[in-house]
């Protein structure tokens, strides 16, 4: 069951000239959208709103009390101004949801675990999508699906398909599409050559060459190779 996150918050008359007033009290202004006739302003403790912010992430659902009102809302946030400086919260749009209505949102793909070929220095994994658009109840919303990497063999090759959610979620992708695909590290140097020459191909690799410190630099695990944003060419056969 998702975490259950509260946040309380009072109606506000004030709008664009008394915000800063507002946040020097220790108050965020914010706006509720979505479901309503016309948008609810409202404002939020600083404190409390960069908890619950933190605690939701991207598709958390946050219970929006507002005070006077008798019923809670239902919100995602979706756009959260910040200080260029201190980075602390200026303004807070909130999209009010119907649990009963689907909804679209967009989700990371996260690789882990690391096969027997890359560790080897045999094979190279090609990353496809870094993230895709589900649409589901928002009880169901997610801000990740994980792919274990771990069993792939050179030639093999994950597809949107072939992802493990739950039922109710659809992913709004070509099935077909792929997600990762490992290769020869033999054919990955020819492929980062002809991506160099487009710039269009990154490769990352481990094996043959020490990457690590370059790796490290970049933020991301030994041993994969990250595609380009477009999708990969796929072999002639699937796996």
């Amino acid at each position: 069951m998702a975490e259950s996150i509260h946040l309380d918050a009072e109606l506000r008359q004030l709008v664009g000239k008394g915000n800063p007033a507002l946040r020097r009290s220790g108050r965020v202004p914010a706006v509720v959208y979505g479901h309503r006739e016309s948008p609810t302003h409202v404002s939020v403790d600083l404190k409390a709103a960069t908890t619950a912010l933190r605690r939701a992430g991207r598709n958390g659902l946050i219970t929006l009390n507002i005070a006077t009102q008798a019923e809670p809302r239902m919100a995602l946030s979706r756009e959260v101004q910040r200080d260029p400086i201190k980075r602390t919260i200026k303004h807070i749009d909130f999209y009010e949801v119907s649990m009963t209505e689907k909804l679209t949102a967009d989700v990371t793909v996260v690789m882990f675990g690391e096969s027997a070929d890359i560790k080897s220095g045999q094979g190279v994994l090609l990353e496809g999508q870094h993230r895709l658009s589900i649409r589901c109840l928002p009880a169901d919303l997610f801000d990740e699906i994980r792919v274990d990497v771990s069993k792939m063999k050179i030639g093999d090759i994950i597809r949107v398909k072939d992802l493990a959610v739950k039922q109710g979620v659809e992913v709004l992708a070509d099935p077909d599409d792929e997600i990762a695909r490992m290769v020869r590290y033999v054919e990955a140097k020819v492929e980062e050559a002809a991506g160099a020459a487009t710039g269009d191909v990154e490769v990352i690799e481990k094996g043959k060459k020490d990457e690590e410190g370059t790796e490290a630099a970049a933020g991301k695990p030994a041993g994969k190779a990250a595609a380009p944003a477009a999708k990969a060419a796929a072999p002639a056969a699937k796996k």
